[in-house]
């Protein structure tokens, strides 16, 4: 049951600006994507989770990398575009990112066709094992991390994210700066929510605490432009701290699955209490894109002999997540 991808939306929200004079995104130029290169992947299942827990996922896989991802233009590129985003980065007050920018595809043209692309969505695709396309809640396409200014604080704490799957693309080459790599943890959220003494629902919010140091991978990339992909709601991971001042950039952009069939594993429940500009919307649009594929294809594929209880129970699926942002919508 694949929807088509989500187009971006005709405007954006009055909060945000978008730069003027960018370069124009080209694959051609941008992109070094090479789709003949083989790249190494782990499960959910050398994770840890059970078999009745990955069924529930679109894909078994749960990380894969690094992979080449921008060419030297690319990245030179993408770093001037980020060098003029600087002024609008933000410190969250939790336990995460002390220095990013939010929203990017909605400050930078540039940025927004690179998180659109459909060359490079196929590729994380290819690598994910299920179809994917660009992220139907347009600020949380893309998101940048810049390292702390205060070293002591780690780039990003141990957390799952808020939405399913996304890459994480260094722009830096790896030897230009000491510490700061991304790791991850080869076992469940379950598991590091007890280690942290929180419940999996809480792990958004990031935690300082260590990780048994050998169940804890870093992602070995070997030089600027490549990334990690991860089914980012599985997959517990951080950006460690620098031992020394350096710049070190990363791009976080977001995918989500065209397979509606199953839960959404985006957390509605935590990003609407962001309230970022143009949220509910946002969310709108998120539900109404995962109902309307599951109603084209009761249009399409209800055999007409069918009982009231079965339609019932086709209906109730069709709009179950319109009906749950109606409630979060209430609520708040």
């Amino acid at each position: 049951m694949l929807a088509k991808p989500l187009q971006f939306p005709a405007d954006i929200p009055s909060d945000y600006e978008m730069l003027v004079d960018e370069p124009v995104y080209d694959p051609a130029i941008h992109l070094a994507v090479d789709e003949s290169r083989q790249v190494e992947t782990e499960t959910l299942a050398d994770f840890g989770y059970n078999k009745h827990e990955i069924a529930d996922c679109p894909s078994p896989i749960a990380v894969g990398g690094p992979f080449r991802v921008l060419s030297p233009e690319g990245i030179r590129v993408t770093t001037e575009v980020l060098s003029r985003l600087r002024s609008t980065a933000e410190s969250d007050t939790g336990n995460r990112a002390p220095n990013y920018v939010a929203g990017g595809v909605y400050k930078s043209r540039f940025l927004r066709d690179l998180s659109n692309c459909t060359e490079l969505a196929g590729r994380v695709s290819n690598i994910m094992g299920t179809p994917l396309g660009a992220h139907t809640i347009p600020h949380q396409q893309l998101y940048v991390n810049f390292a702390p200014e205060d070293v002591s604080k780690a780039v990003d704490n141990w957390h799952t994210d808020s939405i399913d799957y996304d890459i994480v693309i260094l722009l830096e080459e790896p030897d230009t700066f000491d510490g700061g790599k991304f790791q991850y943890f080869r076992g469940t959220d379950r598991e590091a929510a007890e280690i942290f003494g929180t419940q999996t629902e809480e792990l958004p919010v990031g935690f300082s605490d260590e990780l048994p140091e050998s169940r804890v991978v870093s992602a070995a990339k070997t030089c600027g432009g490549e990334a990690v992909c991860q089914q980012g709601a599985k997959v517990v991971h951080r950006a460690q701290k620098l031992n020394k001042p350096a710049e070190r950039t990363t791009l976080v952009i977001s995918y989500v699955p065209l397979d509606v069939r199953f839960k959404d594993q985006n957390n509605l429940e935590r990003i609407i209490e962001w309230d970022h500009a143009g949220t509910a919307a946002e969310l709108a649009r998120h539900c109404s894109w995962r109902s309307q594929a599951r109603l084209q294809n009761i249009l399409e594929d209800l055999p007409i002999n069918s009982d009231s209880e079965s339609v019932l129970e086709r209906l109730k699926f069709a709009v179950a997540d319109v009906n749950k942002l109606i409630e979060l919508l209430e609520a708040n």
